[in-house]
């Protein structure tokens, strides 16, 4: 299907300017975007507009990760690009955008372009996923949701951003308790919007998701180390074959595919957006042998690192 000539222009500009691979040997990491990381990232709730951020940026926001924060960008007027590990989405308004925390991301807006960005912790947003397993389901993949006008204003999505937004800016009696309230309306919308909640799980299904959250967490701070699936079941304090159990229920992957993929993933990373070598990102990965390494990649991604490099946008 042929895009648009607006989205078209986009498109190239985005792929010779934010997808280029950084110089730089890490990819930047920011608590919100431009701002240095925090030792402790305190519960936060934020939210603003988005050209707050963008325009002063020629409304284009380089590739960068957020440790623990999640976000929901609402587009309600203008198109652009996002960007998600590597992918490349054009989208037009109505639109939302899910990034998980450790996502590298992106996004070229179109001037103009109004609409919010709402970043959560992970530790609020883990608090009402034990509530609702639909709000770990929302946050599971990075997404880029074109929305249906009709659907959107079937929902109170719209509504309960600019409510949100509203609130924020206000320091009434009441007013942590009304965020609360909002969020949990923001991200119920979202969830019925992406159909990601098919229906309330049973119990069992329940514990399971639970397990494997914490699972994922797990994986996210210690994939580097090596660890073996003992290692893993034992901080978790389940037993092998449970972790296995919920993780193949849940996912269709057993535990340690599941390390493998964000190894994988993080590899991917490191070849696309940075200039380390491929033996430093083996090392880096917990790899004592970059060949071996090497048949790692190989084998999941159906090409050697090198060859998965050259892929990648030139300047």
């Amino acid at each position: 299907m042929k895009l648009p000539a607006t989205w078209t222009f986009l498109m190239r500009r985005y792929y010779t300017s934010v997808a280029t691979p950084a110089t730089a040997r890490q990819i930047p990491s920011f608590f919100l975007y431009g701002e240095a990381p925090r030792e402790y990232d305190e519960p936060t709730l934020h939210i603003e507009t988005i050209e707050f951020r963008s325009a002063r940026n020629d409304w284009r926001i380089g590739p960068h990760v957020h440790r623990s924060l999640y976000q929901l960008i609402f587009v309600s007027r203008g198109e652009g690009v996002a960007l998600a590990e590597g992918e490349r989405i054009a989208y037009r308004s109505p639109a939302l955008v899910v990034v998980p925390a450790g996502t590298v991301h992106g996004f070229e807006f179109e001037p103009g372009t109004h609409g919010f960005v709402l970043s959560i912790t992970a530790d609020v947003l883990h608090e009402m996923a034990r509530r609702e397993p639909g709000v770990d389901a929302l946050f599971r993949n990075a997404a880029t949701l074109q929305l249906d006008g009709d659907a959107l204003r079937a929902t109170d999505l719209e509504q309960a951003f600019g409510m949100f937004a509203h609130e924020s800016a206000r320091s009434s009696p009441g007013h942590a308790l009304a965020l609360d309230g909002l969020l949990e309306a923001i991200l119920a919308n979202a969830i019925r919007l992406s159909t990601a909640l098919a229906g309330s799980p049973d119990t069992a299904v329940g514990r399971h998701q639970d397990l494997v959250a914490r699972f994922r967490e797990l994986i996210e701070s210690d994939f580097r180390k090596n660890k073996s699936l003992g290692d893993y079941a034992t901080a978790l304090n389940v037993s092998e074959s449970r972790l296995r159990n919920a993780c193949l229920n849940v996912t269709g992957q057993s535990p340690m595919q599941m390390v493998n993929a964000r190894i994988l993933l993080e590899a991917k990373r490191e070849l696309f957006y940075t200039s380390v070598s491929v033996s430093e990102i083996a090392y880096a990965l917990g790899f004592d042998d970059p060949a071996y390494f090497t048949r790692f990649f190989s084998q999941r991604a159906g090409m050697s690192p090198s060859a998965f490099r050259t892929r990648r946008p030139r300047a």
